[in-house]
């Protein structure tokens, strides 16, 4: 396809000139060889390479990567974590297709969509409909340090004093893996006592029924969270090539719970 071409795509149709209601494009998410094409059309403009790069972050068109849950329902009843979701952020079709390439990318954001609700009921009414909750998500990054494959064991077999993000860590530590420690300064809610293992991903709204939660942690600090968010200060820096995101679901005391019916993250990745 020429460039003369591909560039009328930008271009107003003849109707829409006159005024014509015209059926919105739909949104597909761009692959790494949408980038690279819109990559070629600009730097055809003649514009630098630095210059080019920077509009494509501006408007965060990225190669993505997406992973969503599986299960119809997942519980965390306290004191047992419940693990929602593992992605393999740098082990993808996407990261494999930029391999592939040879270029070197790193990740901007990462996306978590969720719906998720507590047990409906809490003993003290000042804590209805507010975020000061028992009730959460979480995320870990699980780090190996050796050759092989890591196996992920299954949580609901385990100890209860295992099944949480410092219990699993304890007991992966012997297989050459372990979770990353987040900043001292990222801890957040009722995480107090719970070691520095995972970041705070979202409260669940105390009694709310169940809700829907947008959390983005993007490179600039930019993403406009759901309320009772996690900032994920530090979370971005802190992945390295070959690590994997767990998702918690978590409560805290008896009583608590947290429900998850669905769980999708997406990984962008930038140049």
């Amino acid at each position: 396809m020429s460039f003369l071409s591909s560039i009328t795509q930008f271009l107003p149709s003849f109707d829409r000139l006159r005024g014509q209601p015209q059926p919105a494009a739909p949104f597909t998410t761009p692959t790494y060889e949408d980038v690279c094409r819109a990559r070629a059309l600009l730097k055809a403009l003649h514009l630098p390479t630095e210059l080019v790069l920077d509009i494509l972050d501006y408007a965060s068109y990225w190669p993505t990567y997406t992973l969503k849950s599986s299960f119809d329902r997942i519980q965390a009843t306290a004191p047992r974590a419940a693990l929602c979701l593992e992605v393999g952020v740098f082990n993808n079709p996407t990261v494999n297709s930029i391999r592939a390439s040879g270029e070197r990318f790193k990740i901007r954001a990462v996306q978590f969509d969720i719906i998720s609700n507590d047990q409906g009921w809490v003993s003290s009414n000042n804590l209805a409909h507010t975020y000061d909750t028992y009730s959460w998500l979480e995320v870990s990054i699980l780090r190996n340090e050796t050759n092989r494959s890591i196996h992920i064991p299954d949580l609901g077999l385990m100890d209860p004093l295992v099944c949480n993000p410092l219990g699993f860590h304890r007991h992966m530590a012997g297989r050459g893996c372990f979770l990353v420690s987040r900043p001292e300064d990222a801890f957040q809610g009722p995480q107090d006592g719970e070691g520095d293992l995972a970041w705070y991903l979202q409260g669940n709204r105390v009694t709310a029924s169940r809700q829907r939660y947008h959390v983005v942690w993007a490179e600039d600090g930019s993403g406009g969270n759901s309320e009772g968010a996690g900032t994920g200060k530090g979370f971005l820096q802190a992945l390295t090539d070959g690590d994997r995101i767990l998702v918690w679901a978590r409560a805290k005391y008896p009583g608590w719970e947290c429900i998850v019916k669905r769980l999708t993250v997406t990984v962008c990745y930038g140049f």
